[in-house]
């Protein structure tokens, strides 16, 4: 964190039985007398205040409480407060790791968007996922992982969906498409 680098983990990596704004902050809570260190207590309006304005930034459809526990949001809601989390603190890299995985598609969309809108704003951010339709909607290059191993790199400009799913199961889809449509 000290270094830009937020992660927003496949799983939101966030404590249920927190509230939103507490999630939000996690670490790095502003606090009231701050000379009293790890005594000092949190300063609760300003905590609500700007976890309620972030909320609004990201565009989260649904108006959610601040003081919510996040273990009563759904998937896509903990996503977007997991995701929300990265913008607060103005990362330099951000890395996701499926973070569409379990989602609607109005939230896969909101995600989507927000990569899109990080990169635009002069931020990097390394996409993780299996869905390669997401990666040709938001991503500049593409890395091709098999086993482990780096296979293929290449931009998005350069490339079409069929030769990337080529690279990644290690068969022509061309030709295994012209031999489907020939029976």
């Amino acid at each position: 964190m000290d270094l830009g680098i937020e992660t927003i983990h496949q799983d939101t990596s966030l404590a249920p039985d927190l509230s939103i704004a507490r999630n939000l902050f996690l670490g790095r809570e502003p606090v009231n007398l701050k000379w009293l260190g790890v005594f000092a207590p949190l300063d609760l309006a300003r905590l609500r205040d700007a976890a309620s304005a972030l909320l609004k930034r990201v565009g989260i459809s649904k108006k959610l409480d601040a003081d919510a526990l996040v273990s009563t949001l759904s998937g896509g809601e903990r996503q977007s407060i997991a995701i929300s989390r990265a913008m607060q603190f103005a990362a330099k890299v951000i890395i996701l790791d499926e973070p569409t995985n379990n989602l609607g598609v109005e939230e896969t969309h909101g995600v989507l968007r927000f990569v899109k809108e990080v990169r635009e704003a002069g931020h990097s951010v390394l996409l993780i996922t299996h869905n390669i339709h997401h990666v040709f909607q938001v991503a500049d290059r593409i890395i091709v992982m098999r086993r482990g191993e780096i296979v293929a790199e290449q931009t998005v400009a350069d490339t079409d969906l069929l030769t990337v799913e080529s690279i990644i199961t290690g068969a022509d889809m061309s030709a295994l498409l012209k031999q489907a449509r020939a029976k």
